[in-house]
């Protein structure tokens, strides 16, 4: 006999629970199990004020951005939308059914406030690469080096012509995206690798790079390299540059992190990923052209 859907949805109360909506194999109940945000708050303590009305729970906001970056959903106006449909999103956000979902503006202002201010994403990133090395995960003996182009939200018609661009400005006079980029210039992954002037640069985002790099229409663009495990293909290190191809020489200070003992003896020059320590590198002669800084120290295992 063939059925018949009841189309009544007029029902007012509902007895269940959100955790019965989720398969037990869904991919959020396997990285809940492996992701630990009991420290976020106690971190990020000195950044909020102790008057005023409280503001949305860090761990909500950082559980929600796992999900947009796990399942590919890449605008935060849509990460709420699917937070607040999707149940086993909901259930990963330890989120009731009632609850309300954050609007997508708080993102933008954590993002450039507090969550920079305490270095927030790579301390969620370098606790998730210590959990691998716990689990095993992470050989410590081969590793990878990629670069993907990241398209930047901007558009041609804004930009100038590179003679036109002056790096001598004040920066307390300039956006949010100029004064960054004016503060890492000396690195070379953003500037002081080659004196060659661009194209076009955007006025209210010289950060991002003019490129042909796919052989296609040109575009503007960041550089987002990675540093690669090869026993389980984890990301044990990420980047962020322009999209040229100068190389690397700064060390960024992190060493009171802890994180891999690199054994990446052979990497392309191009990238701008932390390596093997300069004594290899200069054991290893010119013909690699790279000059990497040594990756944190730390025993893995």
């Amino acid at each position: 006999m063939m059925g018949h859907l009841k189309s009544d949805q007029g029902q007012l109360f509902y007895e269940c629970e959100l955790s019965d909506a989720v398969p037990e194999d869904h991919l959020v109940r396997k990285i809940d199990a492996a992701l630990d945000l009991s420290w976020l708050r106690s971190e990020l303590a000195p950044y909020y004020s102790t008057m005023g009305r409280p503001s949305i729970d860090p761990g909500l906001m950082i559980r929600m951005l796992v999900v947009g970056y796990v399942f590919a959903i890449r605008s935060e106006r849509l990460i709420c939308r699917e937070v607040q449909v999707n149940l086993a999103y909901r259930w990963f956000c330890k989120l009731g059914i009632e609850d309300a979902i954050p609007d997508h503006s708080v993102f933008s202002r954590a993002r450039n406030e507090r969550f920079r201010e305490g270095d927030v994403f790579r301390s969620v990133f370098e606790r998730v690469v210590e959990a691998c090395l716990a689990a095993g995960l992470v050989g410590g003996e081969g590793f990878a080096v990629d670069a993907s182009l990241i398209q930047a939200d901007a558009n041609k018609q804004r930009s100038i012509a590179g003679q036109a661009w002056c790096r001598d400005r004040d920066p307390t006079r300039s956006s949010r995206t100029v004064k960054e980029y004016l503060a890492t210039l000396d690195d070379t992954a953003w500037g002081a690798a080659s004196d060659v002037v661009p194209k076009f640069v955007l006025p209210s985002d010289p950060a991002a790079q003019w490129t042909g790099a796919h052989k296609g229409p040109a575009f503007f663009a960041y550089s987002d390299n990675y540093l690669i495990d090869v026993k389980f293909g984890v990301i044990v290190d990420v980047e962020a540059s322009r999209a040229g191809r100068g190389r690397r020489s700064k060390n960024h200070d992190r060493t009171d992190r802890r994180a891999l003992r690199s054994q990446a003896r052979a990497a392309c020059w191009r990238y701008r990923l932390r390596g093997s320590s300069d004594a290899e590198l200069a054991g290893r002669g010119e013909r690699h052209r790279a000059t990497y800084s040594p990756v944190r120290q730390v025993e893995a295992g």
